[in-house]
Protein backbone atom coordinates (compact mmCIF):
# COMPACT_ATOMS: atom_id res chain seq x y z
CA UNK A 1 0.00 0.00 0.00
CA UNK A 2 2.61 2.30 1.06
CA UNK A 3 4.62 1.12 -2.08
CA UNK A 4 1.39 2.05 -4.31
CA UNK A 5 0.93 5.88 -2.75
CA UNK A 6 5.04 6.29 -3.77
CA UNK A 7 4.48 6.04 -7.43
CA UNK A 8 1.19 7.72 -7.37
CA UNK A 9 3.48 10.78 -6.09
CA UNK A 10 6.23 10.00 -8.23
CA UNK A 11 3.72 9.94 -11.03
CA UNK A 12 2.23 13.25 -9.67
CA UNK A 13 5.59 14.95 -9.77
CA UNK A 14 6.53 14.12 -13.24
CA UNK A 15 3.30 15.56 -14.53
CA UNK A 16 3.36 18.40 -13.20
CA UNK A 17 7.17 19.15 -14.56
CA UNK A 18 6.28 18.29 -17.77
CA UNK A 19 2.89 20.40 -18.14
CA UNK A 20 4.66 23.17 -16.42
CA UNK A 21 7.76 22.53 -19.05
CA UNK A 22 4.52 22.57 -21.77
CA UNK A 23 3.12 25.63 -20.63
CA UNK A 24 6.65 27.80 -20.56
CA UNK A 25 7.43 26.65 -24.18
CA UNK A 26 4.29 27.59 -25.48
CA UNK A 27 4.38 30.96 -23.79
CA UNK A 28 8.10 31.53 -25.44
CA UNK A 29 7.16 30.25 -28.71
CA UNK A 30 3.95 32.81 -29.09
CA UNK A 31 5.61 35.68 -27.73
CA UNK A 32 5.96 38.41 -29.64
CA UNK A 33 7.88 42.10 -30.04
CA UNK A 34 4.85 44.76 -30.90
CA UNK A 35 5.82 46.20 -34.70
CA UNK A 36 6.47 49.99 -32.77
CA UNK A 37 6.39 51.00 -29.44
CA UNK A 38 7.65 54.52 -28.21
CA UNK A 39 8.87 55.72 -24.58
CA UNK A 40 10.24 59.36 -23.11
CA UNK A 41 12.60 59.59 -20.83
CA UNK A 42 14.43 62.71 -19.10
CA UNK A 43 18.03 62.91 -18.21
CA UNK A 44 17.41 64.93 -15.08
CA UNK A 45 13.96 65.16 -12.90
CA UNK A 46 14.90 67.60 -10.58
CA UNK A 47 16.48 70.62 -12.45
CA UNK A 48 17.44 73.78 -11.44
CA UNK A 49 16.45 77.54 -12.95
CA UNK A 50 18.67 77.81 -15.93
CA UNK A 51 19.81 73.93 -16.69
CA UNK A 52 19.26 72.52 -19.53
CA UNK A 53 17.46 69.19 -20.02
CA UNK A 54 17.47 66.49 -22.98
CA UNK A 55 13.91 65.47 -23.50
CA UNK A 56 14.12 61.75 -25.16
CA UNK A 57 12.12 59.81 -27.22
CA UNK A 58 13.28 55.95 -27.93
CA UNK A 59 10.81 54.43 -30.61
CA UNK A 60 11.86 50.28 -31.11
CA UNK A 61 10.35 49.48 -34.44
CA UNK A 62 10.55 46.26 -36.99
CA UNK A 63 13.11 47.10 -39.33
CA UNK A 64 10.17 47.43 -42.35
CA UNK A 65 8.40 50.61 -40.42
CA UNK A 66 9.60 53.97 -41.82
CA UNK A 67 9.43 56.65 -38.31
CA UNK A 68 9.17 60.15 -38.77
CA UNK A 69 10.32 63.60 -36.27
CA UNK A 70 8.14 63.91 -33.46
CA UNK A 71 5.84 66.74 -33.46
CA UNK A 72 6.94 68.27 -30.35
CA UNK A 73 5.31 70.00 -27.77
CA UNK A 74 6.95 72.55 -25.65
CA UNK A 75 5.74 73.30 -22.35
CA UNK A 76 5.63 77.03 -21.24
CA UNK A 77 8.43 78.05 -18.73
CA UNK A 78 11.32 75.97 -21.56
CA UNK A 79 13.01 77.29 -24.26
CA UNK A 80 14.75 75.38 -26.98
CA UNK A 81 18.46 75.08 -27.13
CA UNK A 82 18.24 72.17 -30.29
CA UNK A 83 17.20 68.86 -31.48
CA UNK A 84 18.01 65.78 -33.18
CA UNK A 85 18.21 62.51 -33.75
CA UNK A 86 21.10 59.27 -32.97
CA UNK A 87 21.62 56.95 -35.60
CA UNK A 88 19.59 54.16 -35.01
CA UNK A 89 20.97 50.83 -33.41
CA UNK A 90 20.21 47.99 -35.68
CA UNK A 91 19.44 43.97 -34.40
CA UNK A 92 17.91 40.72 -35.79
CA UNK A 93 14.63 41.64 -34.23
CA UNK A 94 13.84 45.19 -34.34
CA UNK A 95 16.13 48.41 -34.64
CA UNK A 96 15.81 51.35 -31.87
CA UNK A 97 15.97 55.14 -32.92
CA UNK A 98 16.33 57.85 -30.47
CA UNK A 99 15.06 61.38 -31.05
CA UNK A 100 16.88 64.22 -28.40
CA UNK A 101 15.42 67.14 -28.14
CA UNK A 102 17.34 70.06 -25.80
CA UNK A 103 15.76 72.64 -23.44
CA UNK A 104 16.53 75.47 -20.98
CA UNK A 105 14.26 75.93 -18.03
CA UNK A 106 12.99 79.39 -17.39
CA UNK A 107 10.67 79.02 -14.55
CA UNK A 108 10.64 76.67 -11.03
CA UNK A 109 7.65 74.65 -9.90
CA UNK A 110 6.17 70.82 -11.31
CA UNK A 111 6.36 71.13 -15.60
CA UNK A 112 4.48 68.47 -17.11
CA UNK A 113 5.67 67.51 -21.05
CA UNK A 114 2.32 66.22 -22.50
CA UNK A 115 2.13 63.07 -24.99
CA UNK A 116 3.68 63.74 -28.18
CA UNK A 117 2.81 61.86 -31.35
CA UNK A 118 5.15 59.90 -33.34
CA UNK A 119 4.26 58.83 -36.94
CA UNK A 120 5.38 56.07 -38.71
CA UNK A 121 4.46 54.32 -41.74
CA UNK A 122 4.36 50.95 -42.30
CA UNK A 123 3.56 47.88 -44.51
CA UNK A 124 0.04 46.05 -44.44
CA UNK A 125 -0.88 42.58 -45.42
CA UNK A 126 -0.74 43.37 -49.27
CA UNK A 127 3.17 45.61 -48.50
CA UNK A 128 1.18 48.88 -48.87
CA UNK A 129 2.12 51.50 -46.91
CA UNK A 130 -0.15 52.57 -43.90
CA UNK A 131 0.09 55.84 -42.07
CA UNK A 132 0.25 54.71 -38.14
CA UNK A 133 0.38 57.27 -35.35
CA UNK A 134 1.68 56.35 -31.61
CA UNK A 135 2.04 58.32 -28.75
CA UNK A 136 4.41 58.75 -26.26
CA UNK A 137 3.96 58.54 -22.32
CA UNK A 138 3.59 61.76 -20.23
CA UNK A 139 6.27 62.80 -18.36
CA UNK A 140 6.95 65.12 -15.35
CA UNK A 141 9.27 66.82 -14.00
CA UNK A 142 10.12 69.60 -10.47
CA UNK A 143 12.40 72.42 -11.48
CA UNK A 144 13.75 73.27 -7.63
CA UNK A 145 14.92 76.71 -6.52
CA UNK A 146 18.24 77.30 -5.80
CA UNK A 147 17.56 79.83 -3.05
CA UNK A 148 15.34 76.81 -1.40
CA UNK A 149 17.94 74.25 -1.96
CA UNK A 150 20.67 76.45 -0.49
CA UNK A 151 18.41 77.11 2.80
CA UNK A 152 19.65 80.43 3.02
CA UNK A 153 16.68 82.64 2.01
CA UNK A 154 16.79 84.65 5.26
CA UNK A 155 20.76 85.94 4.82
CA UNK A 156 19.19 87.93 1.64
CA UNK A 157 19.55 91.19 2.38
CA UNK A 158 18.00 93.95 0.55
CA UNK A 159 19.70 96.07 -2.00
CA UNK A 160 21.38 99.84 -0.57
CA UNK A 161 20.32 103.18 -1.26
CA UNK A 162 21.97 105.16 -3.33
CA UNK A 163 25.94 106.31 -1.72
CA UNK A 164 26.11 110.52 -2.58
CA UNK A 165 29.55 110.85 -4.10
CA UNK A 166 31.25 114.19 -4.61
CA UNK A 167 32.27 114.90 -8.21
CA UNK A 168 36.14 115.47 -8.44
CA UNK A 169 37.63 118.83 -8.90
CA UNK A 170 38.31 117.78 -12.81
CA UNK A 171 34.41 117.71 -13.06
CA UNK A 172 34.17 120.90 -13.30
CA UNK A 173 36.93 121.89 -14.93
CA UNK A 174 35.85 119.96 -18.13
CA UNK A 175 32.14 121.85 -17.49
CA UNK A 176 33.94 124.59 -17.66
CA UNK A 177 35.52 124.05 -21.01
CA UNK A 178 32.66 122.53 -22.44
CA UNK A 179 30.24 125.45 -21.72
CA UNK A 180 33.11 127.81 -23.24
CA UNK A 181 33.27 125.87 -26.44
CA UNK A 182 29.44 126.45 -26.66
CA UNK A 183 29.66 130.36 -26.16
CA UNK A 184 32.48 130.21 -29.12
CA UNK A 185 30.45 128.23 -31.37
CA UNK A 186 26.94 130.47 -30.73
CA UNK A 187 28.81 133.47 -31.34
CA UNK A 188 30.57 132.25 -34.35
CA UNK A 189 27.22 131.31 -35.83
CA UNK A 190 25.71 134.85 -34.69
CA UNK A 191 28.33 136.65 -36.47
CA UNK A 192 27.59 134.76 -39.44
CA UNK A 193 24.02 135.38 -39.83
CA UNK A 194 24.57 139.37 -39.04
CA UNK A 195 27.09 139.76 -41.38
CA UNK A 196 24.45 137.88 -43.77
CA UNK A 197 21.79 140.10 -42.61
CA UNK A 198 23.72 143.21 -43.60
CA UNK A 199 24.63 141.94 -47.36
CA UNK A 200 23.15 145.46 -49.59
CA UNK A 201 20.50 144.59 -52.86
CA UNK A 202 23.76 146.02 -54.89
CA UNK A 203 25.18 142.11 -54.39
CA UNK A 204 25.51 140.77 -57.49
CA UNK A 205 23.80 137.51 -55.86
CA UNK A 206 20.99 139.19 -55.17
CA UNK A 207 18.14 140.39 -58.12
CA UNK A 208 16.73 143.76 -57.60
CA UNK A 209 12.91 143.40 -58.25
CA UNK A 210 13.10 144.77 -61.48
CA UNK A 211 15.26 142.09 -62.66
CA UNK A 212 13.45 139.51 -61.03
CA UNK A 213 10.33 140.23 -62.67
CA UNK A 214 11.82 140.84 -66.35
CA UNK A 215 13.53 136.98 -65.75
CA UNK A 216 10.21 135.85 -64.69
CA UNK A 217 8.35 137.28 -68.17
CA UNK A 218 11.27 136.07 -70.06
CA UNK A 219 10.46 132.63 -68.46
CA UNK A 220 6.80 133.13 -69.22
CA UNK A 221 7.32 133.81 -72.76
CA UNK A 222 9.60 131.31 -73.38
CA UNK A 223 6.81 128.71 -72.25
CA UNK A 224 4.03 129.41 -74.96
CA UNK A 225 1.50 128.63 -73.12
CA UNK A 226 -1.04 131.06 -75.31
CA UNK A 227 -0.01 128.99 -78.63
CA UNK A 228 -0.70 125.65 -76.68
CA UNK A 229 -3.76 126.65 -75.22
CA UNK A 230 -3.00 127.43 -72.19
CA UNK A 231 -4.46 131.34 -71.97
CA UNK A 232 -5.50 131.26 -68.39
CA UNK A 233 -2.26 129.87 -67.07
CA UNK A 234 -0.96 132.48 -69.16
CA UNK A 235 -2.35 135.24 -67.74
CA UNK A 236 -2.39 133.69 -64.09
CA UNK A 237 1.05 133.44 -64.28
CA UNK A 238 1.51 136.93 -65.76
CA UNK A 239 -0.82 138.72 -63.12
CA UNK A 240 1.17 137.21 -60.63
CA UNK A 241 4.32 138.50 -61.49
CA UNK A 242 2.99 141.78 -61.55
CA UNK A 243 1.97 141.47 -58.08
CA UNK A 244 4.89 140.16 -56.76
CA UNK A 245 7.04 143.45 -58.65
CA UNK A 246 4.30 145.50 -57.19
CA UNK A 247 4.56 144.66 -53.87
CA UNK A 248 8.87 143.98 -53.66
CA UNK A 249 8.86 147.26 -55.64
CA UNK A 250 6.78 149.71 -53.37
CA UNK A 251 6.32 147.27 -50.38
CA UNK A 252 2.32 146.68 -50.20
CA UNK A 253 1.06 143.32 -50.15
CA UNK A 254 -0.08 143.52 -54.07
CA UNK A 255 -0.58 139.81 -53.79
CA UNK A 256 -2.52 139.61 -51.49
CA UNK A 257 -4.84 142.42 -52.27
CA UNK A 258 -7.60 142.60 -54.81
CA UNK A 259 -8.00 144.67 -58.09
CA UNK A 260 -9.72 147.07 -55.94
CA UNK A 261 -7.85 147.04 -52.65
CA UNK A 262 -4.65 148.02 -54.86
CA UNK A 263 -6.75 150.86 -56.98
CA UNK A 264 -8.05 151.96 -53.63
CA UNK A 265 -4.46 152.14 -52.12
CA UNK A 266 -2.82 154.20 -55.35
CA UNK A 267 -5.42 157.22 -54.84
CA UNK A 268 -3.17 158.72 -52.10
CA UNK A 269 -0.06 156.54 -53.37
CA UNK A 270 2.66 159.32 -54.45
CA UNK A 271 5.05 156.99 -56.00
CA UNK A 272 3.74 156.60 -59.24
CA UNK A 273 2.57 158.90 -61.79
CA UNK A 274 -0.93 159.38 -62.61
CA UNK A 275 -0.51 157.60 -66.21
CA UNK A 276 1.54 155.00 -64.32
CA UNK A 277 -1.56 154.20 -62.13
CA UNK A 278 -3.84 153.60 -65.12
CA UNK A 279 -1.48 151.58 -66.64
CA UNK A 280 -1.41 149.60 -63.67
CA UNK A 281 -5.11 149.43 -62.55
CA UNK A 282 -5.33 148.59 -66.54
CA UNK A 283 -3.07 145.20 -66.53
CA UNK A 284 -4.39 144.05 -63.41
CA UNK A 285 -8.56 144.18 -64.63
CA UNK A 286 -7.77 142.95 -67.79
CA UNK A 287 -6.10 140.12 -66.36
CA UNK A 288 -8.72 139.66 -64.04
CA UNK A 289 -11.22 139.14 -66.66
CA UNK A 290 -9.52 136.23 -68.38
CA UNK A 291 -8.12 134.86 -64.94
CA UNK A 292 -12.03 134.97 -63.81
CA UNK A 293 -14.28 136.09 -66.44
CA UNK A 294 -12.97 133.49 -68.90
CA UNK A 295 -13.26 136.47 -71.05
CA UNK A 296 -12.16 135.19 -75.34
CA UNK A 297 -8.63 136.70 -76.19
CA UNK A 298 -7.11 136.47 -79.78
CA UNK A 299 -4.60 134.16 -80.19
CA UNK A 300 -1.83 137.24 -80.66
CA UNK A 301 -3.28 139.51 -77.71
CA UNK A 302 -0.82 139.38 -74.80
CA UNK A 303 0.52 141.38 -72.11
CA UNK A 304 3.94 140.52 -71.29
CA UNK A 305 5.47 143.55 -73.53
CA UNK A 306 3.09 145.83 -72.12
CA UNK A 307 4.22 144.73 -68.16
CA UNK A 308 7.46 144.65 -69.20
CA UNK A 309 7.40 148.24 -70.44
CA UNK A 310 5.72 149.65 -67.63
CA UNK A 311 8.57 147.76 -65.40
CA UNK A 312 11.44 149.72 -67.69
CA UNK A 313 9.38 152.86 -66.78
CA UNK A 314 9.41 152.69 -63.09
CA UNK A 315 12.45 151.51 -63.12
CA UNK A 316 14.03 154.66 -65.44
CA UNK A 317 11.83 156.91 -62.45
CA UNK A 318 13.94 155.45 -59.92
CA UNK A 319 17.00 156.56 -61.60
CA UNK A 320 16.51 159.88 -62.56
CA UNK A 321 14.93 160.47 -58.51
CA UNK A 322 18.12 158.70 -57.41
Amino acid sequence: MKLHKSKLKALFIIFFVFFNTLITTKISWCGKLDPVTVDAQIDNLKPTLGDVITYSIIVSHDPDIVVHMPEYVIPEGLEKVGNGKSKPLKNKQQNIQEFWLKLRIDKTGPISFPAIPVWFNAPDQNKNSIRGKILTPKVNIEVQSLLKLEGNVSDLKDIKPIAKIDAPWSHYIWKALGLLCLLVIAYALGKKFLNKSDIKPENNSILTAEQQAIKELKALENRDWIKLGRVRDHFFELSEIFRRYLENRYFFPAQEWTTEEIIYHFKNFSDLSGSQKMKAISILSESDKIKFAKAKVESNYDLIETVTRFIKDTTQNKVSSE
